[in-house]
């Protein structure tokens, strides 16, 4: 009769996540059990394939009886309490077949939905992480709290009568193009170009490694990482493709025309994310890897002046211009948002606020038109690409949507969270001149992008769980080392990879020196034959740039691409002082104990979803590791090779030739129209600065109303009597009256 373990429970009061105290090892004893009840009759009915008889025998011992009874002890309770060298001596039988049991270690009867895998033992969370063990994760074990005082009162508002934006939906346009009347300020129409702008006058950017005050609350309630919404998210999206089951963005709300236009997302969300963690002291700050994006694009430089534009008044934002910028004394400091999640103490810069919100602020993001993202090399000429109508496919607010959709909304919902805020107010513009205006609540985005609010919250705080038991993982193996993390979870399906190289600092100014140079440090991908001739004019002849080439199930990975496929990557740097170090995280869901690698969406509130993973460590050669990190760097730095405003028009994709040939016939639109500005008067500005668009002509009644004034008067005058100006010109003869000019 096969035996069984017997362990004592573990204390109420011990987290099942803390580490930092020693395990005490339980008293094992040995019982028999008595022998199972024999059959009254009938036959026995055989469980289905896959998934676990419905006897309570199993659903309380875990055990499968259909086994042959052996010596060898099985362990009961997948969530051991004694210590790790007990559980690596302990086995269970290989003859039987290991139920999946909850945390808590109550076995539990689980339909496995996922083909070709065998039930597997979930283990509870053990820092460092157990290569190979399954471990388990909910929603729940996130302790989600702020830090610090709020800056809430001091974050600025929305100026020139734009906070009716955040309480209507839909596009607001700036001016009707109909019967061109101004709905908001028309001192927001023209864009001050970044020569003209003073940006020394502005709060510069700090990285989290090198903020003090972020530094001063991990230290202080023992956490190890810090990091801010600018260099997280992009790993966070990383995470999310893996532990998501693939799930795509829903736009079904958009009109036929973007029907048969793909809804995955776009290229430049799956190219593989890259953060630096420095270490300082006890703790690593979480900084964006800048090894190739080593300039800032012009709407990156632009966003931070637009944002001074839409929350100054006219006469303030003046002063900020270079020709009046010795006006500005103080410099204003930044408002943060800091809050403490698991692991790690996480900044959010607050943009804007009103009251008037559930949550009181907001995110402020000016989006470049759709031209513009395409040919930032470009942008001079591409600034003529006009946004006129609210549906198609080109030149529409639409378009604008659906690229942002695919293209950004899962980083803006990740850092609405991270913030606490209630959602984004977007502008749209050329970099010359501005279109309108949008307000996105944070529901409207988790709609989108998860199903509904509750599955992007617990989504969300487990991919934040995941992420610091795998950076606790990693920083074990080089203790007190500047690493850089690349995170890829797109090569293959709820599966991420994670490659870990250490960073020499000297050696890595001198790269990054030559790269802006010379640009040694990157070959461009061989160009592969297509099917359409490259002299084809229609812009959707070949699939979007902005979208990833589609791959084969049987096309290996990017990582594991041959010289045949891609130019030598022998010119990237890697700091080889280390190994390089490679590992793979699998990850499939459990849903109302039944296991799926299919998207999940919470209907309701009763549902009880966990996502399990496990870490798994290469073990190839470290020559085969060093060859396709590489390759895998190589990605990254030809991703931002864009074409130059010099390349041959066959030489260009359809849709930017298309584009750029829009922009061109349109640059005229960006100058101001000879008529007078008129303003909505129903919404009136906040400010009277029209000089600003008519310097040439002074702002006041038109022509036609200074001489029907003028015939009013004149008919006023009696027969024989002098007018004003013939009573000067009498008693003065060489001046002349307006009359007789």
């Amino acid at each position: 009769m096969a035996s069984r373990l017997l362990f004592r429970p573990r204390p109420s009061n011990v987290c099942l996540l803390c580490t930092r105290f020693p395990t005490a090892i339980p008293n094992i004893s040995y019982n028999t059990d008595s022998a199972p009840p024999k059959e009254t009759g009938g036959s026995k009915q055989e469980p289905p394939a896959n998934k676990p008889a419905n006897n309570p025998a199993i659903q309380h011992n875990g055990l499968n009886n259909d086994q042959p009874a052996t010596d060898n002890p099985t362990v009961v309770e997948t969530t051991p309490v004694y210590s790790q060298d007990e559980a690596d001596a302990i086995k269970p039988s290989s003859t039987q077949h290991e139920t999946r049991t909850s945390r808590t270690g109550s076995p539990g009867a689980r339909s496995n939905m996922i083909e070709g895998r065998d039930p597997v033992v979930v283990h509870s969370i053990q820092l460092p992480l157990q290569f190979g063990k399954w471990c388990q994760v909910n929603s729940s074990m996130l302790k989600y709290s702020q830090v610090g005082q709020s800056h809430i009162p001091r974050v600025p508002r929305l100026a020139h009568g734009l906070e009716r934006v955040l309480f209507s939906p839909g596009v607001h346009l700036l001016q009707d193009p109909n019967s061109h009347v101004y709905n908001f300020d028309p001192y927001i129409r023209s864009i001050t170009q970044p020569k003209d702008f003073d940006f020394d006058k502005l709060t510069p950017y700090i990285t989290s490694s090198k903020d003090s005050t972020l530094i001063e609350y991990a230290r202080s309630r023992k956490k190890q990482f810090i990091g801010s919404t600018s260099s997280m998210t992009h790993v966070l999206t990383h995470l999310y493709f893996a532990m998501s089951g693939g799930k795509r963005p829903d736009i079904s709300s958009l009109s036929m025309a973007y029907a048969d236009m793909p809804s995955r997302f776009t290229r430049g969300m799956q190219y593989p994310a890259s953060v630096a963690l420095r270490y300082n002291d006890g703790v690593y700050g979480i900084d964006a890897d800048k090894s190739f994006d080593v300039n800032d694009s012009i709407l990156m430089v632009l966003g931070k002046s637009l944002e001074k534009l839409l929350t100054s008044s006219p006469k303030e934002f003046e002063k900020y211009k270079k020709r009046n910028s010795w006006k500005v004394k103080d410099i204003p400091e930044e408002n943060y948002h800091y809050v403490e999640a698991d692991e790690f103490v996480l900044r959010s810069q607050l943009d804007c606020r009103d009251d008037r919100l559930p949550r009181k602020t907001f995110d402020l993001k000016t989006r470049g038109s759709l031209a513009v993202r395409m040919d930032l090399e470009n942008y001079e000429v591409a600034k003529g690409y006009q946004i006129h109508t609210m549906k198609g496919r080109l030149q529409s607010y639409e378009r604008e949507y659906y690229d942002m959709v695919r293209s950004a909304f899962l980083k803006y919902n990740f850092q609405a969270r991270i913030g606490n805020m209630d959602g984004i107010f977007v502008a749209y513009h050329n970099t010359a001149r501005m279109f309108g205006f949008q307000y996105i609540s944070r529901r409207e985005m988790d709609e989108i992008l998860y199903g509904n609010e509750v599955t992007g919250s617990q989504i969300f705080n487990m991919i934040l769980v995941v992420l610091g038991k795998l950076l606790r993982t990693i920083t074990d193996q080089y203790p007190q080392k500047d690493l850089r993390v690349t995170f890829d979870g797109v090569t293959r399906q709820n599966q991420l990879s994670l490659w870990v190289e250490v960073i020499d600092d000297k050696k890595e100014e001198i790269a990054i020196k030559q790269y802006q140079e010379t640009g040694d440090f990157t070959t461009s991908p061989k160009p592969k034959p297509s099917g359409k001739a490259a002299t084809s004019t229609d812009p959707f002849s070949v699939s979007d740039p902005l979208d990833p080439q589609p791959k084969d199930e049987n096309e290996e990975a990017a990582d594991e691409l041959d010289n045949n496929d891609m130019d030598s990557a022998d010119d990237i740097y890697v700091n080889t002082e280390y190994p390089i170090l490679n590992y793979k995280v699998v990850f499939f869901s459990t849903l109302n104990d039944q296991d799926t690698n299919e998207p999940v969406i919470i209907y309701d509130k009763t549902d009880k979803w966990s996502i399990n993973w496990r870490l798994q460590k290469s073990k190839k050669s470290p020559e085969e590791l060093i060859t396709r990190y590489k390759n895998m760097r190589l990605r990254q730095a030809t991703y931002f090779e864009r074409p130059s405003p010099d390349t041959p028009e066959n030489e260009l994709q359809p849709l930017i030739r298309t584009l750029r040939a829009i922009s061109r016939r349109n640059l005229w639109r960006n100058s101001i129209p000879e008529e007078r500005i008129v303003v909505n008067r129903s919404r009136p500005p906040t400010s009277k600065v029209y000089e600003h668009h008519r310097a040439d002509k002074p702002v006041g009644p038109s022509s036609k109303t200074r001489l029907r004034k003028k015939a009013k008067t004149t008919a006023k005058i009696k027969p024989g009597s002098k007018s004003k100006a013939q009573s000067n010109s009498s008693k003065n003869p060489t001046v002349k009256s307006k009359d007789q000019n």
